[in-house]
């Protein structure tokens, strides 16, 4: 250890000496009291706090806005999956038969149509077609027994609400037969077309197509074996 005694400290009046001294050589600006030195010293000790007061607030802010960024999104649930759009359902296609009028009704197109015996009605208001066949082998009754099963072209279905039998809505009359019931009652339990428009009709209605059948129908029908285009639909197709 050192026998020196320590260093004397500077009084005020010298301290002010030596720094005016250093100013005189243009060390450092002259300060003209100790007063004025300490206020120096101060400021100084002050300026240096605010710059790292600044920088600490500076740091926290962005600590805290990217915690926040991050636990919002984090906290958040996911966006559900968009699903495509739902697409409106097709339009159901519209026909109309009327007894009446004899007539039928179908892609603005209206052609003329066999009516019903009295005795045998189709027994429906409201249909919907739920097949076709381009010929179709009828179940034999009494009044083809004598010539054989009977054969019909381009014929439309439908299936009834009573029994749930698939029956006869519409078909195409044999050339051969002539157009005598067109336009009158003569259909046993279903409507008969021109050969012409029966292709027709066959070609331009779908499955599943509305029937709206409009005009009088008998309250009291003769049974099946009677009524043959209204038994249900069993033979070859």
């Amino acid at each position: 250890m050192s026998d020196q005694p320590p260093p004397r400290l500077l009084t005020e009046a010298e301290l002010s000496a030596r720094l005016r001294g250093l100013a005189a050589h243009g060390a450092v600006p002259a300060p003209t009291t100790g007063a004025q030195v300490r206020n120096r010293v101060q400021r100084r000790r002050r300026g240096r706090r605010v710059l790292l007061s600044t920088g600490a607030l500076a740091a926290a802010a962005l600590i805290a806005v990217t915690y926040g960024a991050l636990t919002s999104s984090a906290g958040q649930p996911a966006p559900p999956a968009t699903s495509p759009p739902e697409l409106p359902p097709a339009p159901v296609q519209q026909v109309t038969i009327d007894l009446d009028a004899y007539t039928l009704t179908i892609e603005g197109r209206t052609l003329r149509i066999s009516g019903l015996q009295e005795s045998c009605p189709i027994g429906e208001t409201t249909v919907t077609v739920t097949a076709k066949y381009p010929s179709l082998a009828m179940p034999p009754n009494k009044f083809s027994s004598l010539t054989g099963i009977e054969v019909k072209q381009w014929v439309v279905t439908f299936t009834d609400r009573g029994r749930q039998h698939e029956r006869l809505l519409t078909w195409a009359l044999d050339p051969a037969a002539g157009l005598a019931s067109i336009g009158h009652n003569a259909g046993a339990g279903a409507i008969a077309l021109s050969p012409e428009d029966g292709k027709w009709v066959y070609d331009a209605i779908e499955p599943g197509a509305r029937v709206e059948i409009k005009g009088w129908q008998a309250a009291s029908p003769d049974p099946d074996t009677t009524c043959y285009d209204r038994q249900p639909v069993t033979g070859t197709r």
